[in-house]
Protein backbone atom coordinates (compact mmCIF):
# COMPACT_ATOMS: atom_id res chain seq x y z
CA UNK A 1 0.00 0.00 0.00
CA UNK A 2 3.17 2.45 -0.64
CA UNK A 3 2.65 2.88 3.28
CA UNK A 4 6.40 3.23 5.11
CA UNK A 5 7.46 1.20 7.96
CA UNK A 6 9.57 1.26 11.00
CA UNK A 7 10.45 -2.40 12.05
CA UNK A 8 12.09 -2.96 15.45
CA UNK A 9 14.00 -6.09 15.56
CA UNK A 10 15.33 -7.79 18.53
CA UNK A 11 18.95 -7.51 17.64
CA UNK A 12 20.49 -11.05 18.62
CA UNK A 13 17.83 -12.82 17.77
CA UNK A 14 16.05 -10.84 14.60
CA UNK A 15 12.73 -10.94 16.28
CA UNK A 16 10.14 -9.02 14.48
CA UNK A 17 9.16 -6.98 17.46
CA UNK A 18 6.50 -4.22 15.97
CA UNK A 19 6.25 -2.48 12.98
CA UNK A 20 5.43 1.27 13.61
CA UNK A 21 3.73 3.81 10.45
CA UNK A 22 6.36 6.34 10.17
CA UNK A 23 3.66 9.00 10.35
CA UNK A 24 3.39 7.77 14.09
CA UNK A 25 7.15 8.25 14.78
CA UNK A 26 8.46 12.02 15.94
CA UNK A 27 12.26 12.27 15.78
CA UNK A 28 13.85 14.65 18.18
CA UNK A 29 17.52 16.51 17.55
CA UNK A 30 19.45 17.73 20.56
CA UNK A 31 22.77 19.63 19.81
CA UNK A 32 25.03 20.81 22.26
CA UNK A 33 27.65 22.96 21.40
CA UNK A 34 30.79 24.52 23.26
CA UNK A 35 31.54 27.71 22.04
CA UNK A 36 34.78 29.46 23.06
CA UNK A 37 36.44 33.25 22.70
CA UNK A 38 39.57 31.34 21.48
CA UNK A 39 41.85 28.32 22.12
CA UNK A 40 43.33 29.26 25.80
CA UNK A 41 39.27 29.08 26.78
CA UNK A 42 38.36 26.19 24.67
CA UNK A 43 41.91 24.62 26.53
CA UNK A 44 40.86 25.65 30.15
CA UNK A 45 37.04 23.85 29.74
CA UNK A 46 39.10 20.57 28.58
CA UNK A 47 41.34 20.69 31.53
CA UNK A 48 40.02 17.63 33.94
CA UNK A 49 41.71 19.23 37.08
CA UNK A 50 39.93 22.18 36.45
CA UNK A 51 36.18 21.48 37.20
CA UNK A 52 34.20 20.86 40.22
CA UNK A 53 33.03 17.29 41.50
CA UNK A 54 29.59 16.57 41.85
CA UNK A 55 29.72 16.65 45.31
CA UNK A 56 31.12 19.92 45.35
CA UNK A 57 28.51 21.72 43.62
CA UNK A 58 26.15 19.56 45.13
CA UNK A 59 27.54 21.17 48.62
CA UNK A 60 28.18 24.69 46.85
CA UNK A 61 24.69 25.01 45.77
CA UNK A 62 22.91 23.18 49.08
CA UNK A 63 25.32 25.53 50.72
CA UNK A 64 24.39 28.65 49.00
CA UNK A 65 20.25 27.69 49.26
CA UNK A 66 20.87 27.50 52.93
CA UNK A 67 21.97 30.96 53.26
CA UNK A 68 19.04 32.11 51.30
CA UNK A 69 16.45 30.70 53.02
CA UNK A 70 15.15 28.13 50.00
CA UNK A 71 15.79 24.81 51.88
CA UNK A 72 15.20 23.81 55.67
CA UNK A 73 18.51 23.80 57.77
CA UNK A 74 18.24 20.28 58.30
CA UNK A 75 19.07 19.66 54.49
CA UNK A 76 22.64 20.36 55.30
CA UNK A 77 23.70 16.76 55.67
CA UNK A 78 25.28 14.33 53.15
CA UNK A 79 21.93 11.85 53.54
CA UNK A 80 19.65 14.55 51.28
CA UNK A 81 18.26 12.59 48.45
CA UNK A 82 18.93 14.22 45.41
CA UNK A 83 15.18 13.27 44.41
CA UNK A 84 14.63 16.15 47.35
CA UNK A 85 17.25 18.36 46.43
CA UNK A 86 16.48 18.47 42.07
CA UNK A 87 12.96 20.43 41.77
CA UNK A 88 14.77 23.08 44.16
CA UNK A 89 17.90 22.81 42.29
CA UNK A 90 15.62 23.52 39.28
CA UNK A 91 13.47 26.05 40.58
CA UNK A 92 16.31 28.33 41.59
CA UNK A 93 19.43 27.43 39.13
CA UNK A 94 17.80 27.19 36.16
CA UNK A 95 13.81 27.78 35.26
CA UNK A 96 14.71 31.55 36.22
CA UNK A 97 17.33 31.95 33.29
CA UNK A 98 15.81 29.32 30.90
CA UNK A 99 14.70 31.07 28.03
CA UNK A 100 10.96 31.75 27.23
CA UNK A 101 9.01 30.90 24.42
CA UNK A 102 9.04 33.98 22.73
CA UNK A 103 13.28 34.10 23.19
CA UNK A 104 13.32 30.72 21.41
CA UNK A 105 11.53 31.68 18.36
CA UNK A 106 12.95 35.31 18.40
CA UNK A 107 16.25 33.21 17.70
CA UNK A 108 14.91 30.63 15.15
CA UNK A 109 13.14 33.49 13.21
CA UNK A 110 16.76 34.83 12.23
CA UNK A 111 17.57 31.54 10.50
CA UNK A 112 14.17 30.55 8.81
Amino acid sequence: DGQVVWRVVETDTRELICCVPEEDIRLSVSCKFHIFRNEEEAKQYEDPTAGLTPEQMIRTMKEDLLTRGKIPEDWTGEDVPLYQLGPVFYKEYIEPRAPTTQDVENAWAKFL
